[in-house]
């Protein structure tokens, strides 16, 4: 995990109050920089980049981590939306980077995919 990365999880995401738990993974698979909760497999991963590249397959698959099931709400090539109940997951990709942000059911779902959208707009302002 580098520490340059983790801040952005720690104070951006999380430090939010709308993300309960984010990642921010290389697009080769790599750990750059993760919540102290997070808990989620590799699996995950896979699952993800491969949405992005495959979006008819990840809206009608859905993906699984632990034991929930959560259901594509959005995709398209930058950003994934996905809910299991009330909670749900934003996923956005940029050039170098996926970025996870998990979100609990007390939060508006506007307000964690706002939190995200902070982060990845400035990390793709200065080229990631």
């Amino acid at each position: 995990m580098s520490n340059s990365w983790q801040p952005y999880v720690d104070n951006n995401l999380v430090g939010s109050g709308s993300v309960s738990e984010a990642a921010i993974y290389g697009l080769d698979g790599g750990v750059w920089a993760k919540s102290k909760d997070y808990k989620h497999e590799d699996e995950l991963f896979n699952a993800i980049k491969e949405g992005f590249e495959k979006e008819d397959v990840i809206r009608a698959n859905g993906l699984r981590t632990g034991k929930d099931k959560y259901f594509a709400l959005a995709t398209s090539p930058e950003e994934l939306h996905f809910r299991c109940g009330a909670k749900g997951l934003f996923c956005a990709k940029t050039k170098q980077m996926i970025i996870f942000a998990f979100y609990p059911d007390t939060v508006q779902p506007g307000n964690a995919s706002k939190a995200l959208g902070a982060v990845t707009d400035y990390l793709k302002s200065v080229g990631f």
